[in-house]
């Protein structure tokens, strides 16, 4: 996959995810304290994926057979524990009056988990 293809879908995933997000908090009224949250959370997945890309690239071309299988792994763990971390730390210092912050984020986490299966799978064919 090369470079601008996988840009071109990444800013169109992150557009889609950003007008749903925007729905959201259009159409929900509790969502909307958590409008700085979403652009965050949309920003924080948008550079996983874009280092998630450029280390599956080098994995997928390495000689060692087992490069690209370690990445997913550690990618995996290391996204939950991220994940994680986040979202404590939001609520520890934004102390939120509602939990819309755990579904934004869920949905972030959901969109762009499926879109690195996607593009980590096109850079193991290749």
């Amino acid at each position: 996959m090369p470079p601008s293809s996988f840009f071109q879908k990444l800013l169109l995933i992150s557009a889609l995810t950003g007008l749903v997000l925007a729905g959201l908090h259009f159409l929900a009224a509790p969502a909307k304290e958590h409008a700085v949250f979403s652009v965050v959370s949309v920003a924080l997945f948008m550079l996983i994926c874009l280092g998630l890309y450029y280390a599956g690239k080098s994995a997928a071309g390495s000689k060692n057979r087992n490069a690209f299988t370690n990445l997913v792994s550690v990618s995996v763990f290391g996204k939950m524990v991220v994940a994680l971390a986040v979202l404590f730390i939001y609520q520890q210092t934004a102390h939120p009056t509602n939990q819309w912050f755990v579904g934004i984020f869920l949905w972030c986490y959901v969109v762009f988990t499926a879109f690195e299966v996607w593009f980590m799978t096109k850079l193991a064919r290749s």
